[in-house]
Formats: structure tokens, sequence, C-alpha cells
């Protein structure tokens, strides 16, 4: 009888801990990127919103950055966290509408209940301090703001769900101000809100609606690839590619068709953080990054020509530029790197051709002008070549002929060294644009329409291919 229970015991803690360890196999996903849109309760359902607030996550789901833009898509608040090995936050760059710099913001935590963040002006002084008392989930139930002396609080309410319920701001003499109530109207499975209604004076005064995305794609519902990073209100961001390892980006903007401006943005922990300008680069017509990432190859517009140019990352500087077109004759623009060595681009030949090209120690050569492609009347520019060489797609325009506008394909029907390209089929599902690439494992098809960078996925556009 002993021997039986003691089975029974045996038997009933393995499978608590089974129990237990399967419960520590279940990891709800990590979010990646939320958007919330801000509407005018007044509104229509079709109207804008006036306000959006984006905010990306690293792998780990630890919070990366947040901003605030207005109806335009213009940053009116860049709230970049720092922290130390740990995850934990030690700072944080913050910019607001119109300024041009970041300001600093140190933080540090006195004990597991108290947050303490200083802003710190341009000596290095602290001029303001808040004090923030976290509750046991580590939010802020209230948040002391001092400068030459005691301000005032915030208070802040949770539901159940641990979402904000009522914010208010109390002054040092006791006068309520800033109250805001939120009420919640839908709320996904696991647990993240969808949309909710803000109430100041028992009036409704806006509604937000929640864009949650778990996967590594960061596109908003309107398509946008990395909205406010990437796609910006302020500039148009015109050309975009990748190294083979897409662990570095290379894009122009502009506000002039002609004179564009250089960016590059690195990967760190699976997120793309920010475009940083090439200074060195001055202005630009289009361009790309090598494959390795260390070269960029792009082309200055003079008169109604292209020049091309290659600038090469020596010791973490960009340098060494050189001038292919002097040295080969060879003009052009909107490049695709598909190796270090193989390169293909447009010319301004009948009204604009791809080609393929050869670059070797500075030396620009052409190998092959792909004439399948190209037609008399049409431009064809901005091409993409599989990694493989299943397929090339690239961009058509024709003057008032729309069934020649817009993404091309063309596959192969030969093989890698000696490629046969077929007659180019139109992408009807895709609109106009141009510098195509396909990112993620294959899974994102990207482009330009002149105004921002897209993402649609790669299975809508129907490739005949063999996986």
């Amino acid at each position: 009888m002993k021997n039986n229970l003691l089975y029974i015991i045996i038997i009933l803690c393995f499978n608590f801990s089974c129990q237990k360890e399967n419960k520590k196999e279940i990891v709800g996903p990590t979010l990646r990127f939320e958007k919330i849109n801000y509407y005018k309760y007044s509104a229509s359902h079709s109207a804008e919103p006036f306000q959006y607030r984006l905010t990306y996550y690293y792998e780990d789901g630890v919070p990366h950055r947040w901003m605030e833009l207005d109806s335009f898509g213009r940053v009116t608040t860049d709230y970049i966290y720092e922290y130390d090995s740990h995850r934990k936050q030690t700072g944080a760059r913050y910019r607001e509408e119109s300024a041009i710099d970041f300001s600093i913001e140190k933080v540090r935590f006195e004990n597991d209940s108290t947050k303490i963040t200083e802003w710190i002006d341009s000596i290095g002084q602290v001029y303001y301090r808040m004090i923030d008392n976290l509750n046991k989930d580590k939010k802020t139930y209230r948040a002391a703001f001092i400068g030459d002396k005691l301000h005032g609080y915030d208070s802040t309410f949770y539901t159940k769900d641990g979402f904000e319920k009522r914010i208010f701001f109390t002054n040092t003499k006791g006068k309520v101000l800033n109250d805001r109530i939120f009420k919640y109207d839908s709320i996904y499975n696991n647990g993240k809100w969808v949309e909710r209604k803000k109430i100041m004076q028992d009036t409704i005064r806006e509604l937000h609606k929640r864009e949650v995305y778990y996967d590594n794609n960061f596109v908003s519902d309107n398509g946008k690839f990395y909205e406010g990073i990437v796609s910006t209100g302020e500039l148009s961001e015109n050309v975009i590619n990748f190294s083979a390892d897409e662990s570095v980006m290379f894009l122009t903007r502009t506000s002039d068709w002609t004179d564009q401006l250089a960016f590059i943005a690195y990967a760190k922990n699976g997120l793309f953080t920010e475009t940083i300008r090439i200074e060195e680069l001055d202005t630009v017509y289009n361009g790309a990054i090598s494959p390795n990432g260390d070269k960029i190859i792009y082309s200055i517009r003079k008169e109604d020509d292209e020049e091309i140019w290659l600038i090469s990352k020596e010791n973490n500087q960009w340098s060494n530029k050189i001038n292919l077109t002097e040295a080969s004759n060879i003009r052009g623009g909107y490049f695709y790197w598909l190796s270090e060595t193989e390169i293909y681009f447009y010319q301004n030949k009948n009204s604009g051709d791809i080609v393929q090209g050869e670059i070797n120690k500075g030396n620009l050569t052409i190998r092959d002008s792909l004439s399948i492609l190209n037609t008399k009347a049409g431009t064809e520019f901005s091409p993409f070549v599989d990694r493989e060489k299943r397929f090339l797609i690239y961009s058509r325009y024709e003057e008032g002929n729309k069934s020649n506008q817009g993404f091309f394909i063309s596959y192969n029907e030969g093989g890698f060294n000696n490629p046969k390209w077929s007659i180019p089929k139109k992408l009807s599902m895709l609109p106009y644009g141009w510098s195509a690439h396909i990112i993620n494992d294959g899974s994102q098809f990207i482009y330009t329409n002149g105004e921002d960078i897209y993402s649609v996925p790669t299975k809508e556009l129907k490739l005949e291919i063999n996986k």
C-alpha cells in the first residue's frame, strides 16, 4: 500500500513537473511594431488620422524607439531608448518638433519601485527631473515633475488588463488638469487592445485605433515600410536597396528630383534603428550598396546625362571616390549589384535601356545589352535580379501607354552562367513604381512610388518559379 501511494505521488510530481516545463515552453509572440492612429471623434470613418504614434521593438521585445507624427507623417516627437548590457534603460535621446539635434535624457533606478529621469542641458547639467513611482508591473502610477521646484504630479490608474484607464495632473495647489479617461471597446485575445475612446469632461474627444505586429516585416496597414524611420513625411524616398545579408540598407531622399541625399542604415538586434546621412556623398541622383556593404556605386545628374561614381568604406569612413564614367565613358544609374563584380543598371539609350555590366578594380564594362528586356519607345530602368538568377524584375515607363507602365518580370530559361531571359510580362497586381527589391527570406517585395517605400508579400506577385 505504501509502495502504491509512493508510486502515485511520484507520477503526480512527474506530471506536475511536465506541466511546469510545458508552461515554460509556451511563450507568447514578441511584439515588434505597433501603430496607434488618433482620430477626432466627431470625424467620419473615412477621415484621416490627425496624429500617429509608432513604436519599434527589438527581437527580444524591448522597445527601441517611439515617434509621434502629424497627419502629414512628419515627426513631432522622436524618442530613442538607451540601455546597458543587461537591457536596463539608462537614458534616451529625444527630439521634438522643429529641433535639429537630439537632447539627452538620463535614467536611473533607485530601487525596484522608483525611477528617476533627468534632462541634461548642453553643458551636462540637470535642469529638470521626473521621479516615477512604479507598481508591481513596473508601470508608473505617480510621477513628480521637478524643475527649480516641484511643479506637480501625474497620476495613472490602470484596468485589470494593465491598460491606462485614467491619467491626470495635479499641481501644487491641488488643481487637477488634463484629466482624461480611456474606454476600451475591443481587445485582442492575447491581451492587446485594438480600439479605445479618450474621454475628457464626460465627452468623447478622440478615437484611437491600434495596429499590432509580431512579424519582422515592419509594415503598417497602409503598406509603408518602416514608417517614420525609412518612409518619412519630411522628404520623398526615391531609391532603396540592401547588402547581400540585408544588414545594411542604402536609400536616397529628396525634395529635388535631381539632387538627392544619400542615407545608410545598419540592422541592430533584428531592426533597422536609424537612417544616417552619408555626408561624404554630398548630393546624388541614385545609387546602390555593394553585396558586402563596403562600396556604393552612384550617379550624379549633369544636364540630361548621368556620371557614374564609386566610393569605398575604409576605416569606418567613406572615401576614395572614383569617377567610373571618366575611365569607361559609360553613363547611367539605377543600379542593382548582384555580386561584387556583376552589376545591372540603366543607360540613357533608346529612351532608357537596362544592361548587364562588370565592375572590377575600379573599371566598369558592359557585358550584355539584354535586348529582350528593352523597347525603343519605353524607358526600362531600376532592375532587380534574383540571387539564383531565376528571374529579373524591372520598371518600364512609356508616356501615354498605361499597359507599358509598371513592373515587369523576365524569367531565366537558361542556366546561372548562361541565362536566357524570357519575353517580359507585366506584374499587373502592382502599381507603378521602381527600386524593386526582395528581402526577408524572399517574403517581402519592396519598392518606391517616389514618395515612400512600400512592401507587399511576395506571394501576391505569383512568381512562376520552382521553390
